[in-house]
């Protein structure tokens, strides 16, 4: 009885199924260096920088500089490197730019922006009845007029509420005309910054803030000058005024106290920017903490595969046609000009021929026809290009 054959295809199979498994594994080992947490920190320092932007733009500054450099890093390894081989790639480079920019500088900024736009009308709850960017431009606008403000205007409280009310008036007038005559750009950046908030306002409710905005002003005035302290008055604004004393009394003389007084006064509104400015921040970095996640999925799972890269491939693609139609182009090219060089050089050759054997006798003998068949043109050209062809694959 014949020895009954094993079919083997079960072994196969099985080294296959063990390939690609051992493949997989390979595959699960490899680990970005740059996407641990305890380096991918650095690229939210610029996601914080943008939270904190209304209180301190110089730290906003300084935020985004570790956020650059975790960047351009993580650019030049993936461009350098494809996972754990060495494999410089240029597109590779771009698409993982555009990622980095629009997960961790783009989108998160504008999240912020879109926190802190949200928030300001909290300000119409708090207290006033205002928001909080146009409590903001209030403040701002009264900076303005205590550093502007001489003589009656700045030393009595009733003529300088009035320059204060009627400066804020054409304030309002000139943001709605700017706010109309804008193009729909400019006027989509400057809403969500809160440039318009005045305008969008009513009147009396802005002019009865600044009434009592400048309550306070005047009363902070009456006693730095009796040198008292007020609960309301931040500590470091009394301490500054009486440090500026004796600079200003070096530099203005016997007008020293109204300037640092103006110091002092401008120092307080710059402090109920700040203050304001924080419920903005908490807003701002509540936003940007909810959309983290979704800005990511959005990234990576819609735009990156979805858009970006099919559109890097398309432009690839052309950029690759075009480049081998040029290269197309330059050998035709170049074997015109060969081809021009031998009809010129056999035309020569053959001219020398003819007038040799008007000359020589050796070589045009009487028997000789004057006119030569195919077979003989055919063959003084063999013999006329041979050395020429001959020097053409040496030089090759």
């Amino acid at each position: 009885m014949p020895a009954k054959v094993q079919p083997v295809t079960h072994n196969v199979t099985s080294d296959t199924q063990t390939h690609k498994k051992h493949h997989k594994s390979k595959e699960k080992k490899y680990k970005d260096p740059l996407n641990s947490w305890g380096i991918r920190v650095l690229t939210y320092s610029s996601e914080i920088g943008a939270t904190v932007n209304e209180i301190a733009p110089r730290l906003t500054f300084a935020l985004w500089v570790p956020s650059f450099m975790y960047l351009g890093a993580d650019i030049y390894d993936k461009y350098k490197n494809d996972k754990n081989e060495y494999s410089p790639s240029s597109k590779r480079a771009v698409k993982e730019s555009i990622r980095q920019a629009l997960t961790f500088f783009i989108l998160p900024s504008a999240a912020t922006i879109l926190g802190q736009k949200m928030t300001s009308p909290v300000g119409k709850i708090i207290s006033d009845k205002l928001s909080i960017n146009a409590k903001d431009g209030i403040y701002r606008h009264t900076k303005s007029v205590i550093e502007q403000a001489t003589g009656k205007n700045f030393n009595n409280k009733e003529s300088f509420k009035t320059f204060l009310k009627k400066s804020l008036e054409n304030r309002v007038k000139e943001l709605k005309e700017t706010k109309q005559s804008d193009n729909f750009l400019r006027k989509t950046s400057r809403y969500f910054t809160g440039y318009f908030a005045l305008a969008d306002e009513n009147i009396e409710k802005i002019l009865s803030f600044a009434d009592k905005n400048a309550d306070m002003i005047f009363d902070l005035q009456e006693k730095l000058l009796k040198n008292e302290k007020n609960n309301k008055i931040p500590e470091r604004v009394f301490e500054k005024y009486e440090a500026s004393l004796k600079e200003m009394k070096r530099i203005y003389g016997e007008d020293y106290v109204s300037k640092a007084l103006k110091r002092a006064l401008k120092d307080y509104q710059n402090y109920l920017i700040v203050k304001n400015k924080i419920i903005k921040t908490i807003g701002g970095v509540a936003a940007c903490l909810l959309l983290t996640q979704p800005i990511s999925y959005l990234v990576n799972t819609i735009l990156m595969p979805k858009y970006i890269t099919p559109g890097m491939d398309i432009i690839s693609h052309k950029f690759r046609e075009s480049n081998l139609l040029r290269q197309h182009v330059e050998k035709i090219d170049k074997s015109r000009k060969k081809e021009i060089q031998s009809n010129s050089l056999l035309n020569v050759h053959e001219t020398t021929l003819g007038l040799s054997c008007n000359d020589q006798s050796d070589l045009c003998p009487e028997e000789l026809p004057l006119t030569l068949s195919e077979n003989q043109v055919h063959k003084f050209r063999q013999q006329i290009l041979q050395p020429h062809l001959t020097q053409e694959k040496t030089s090759l």
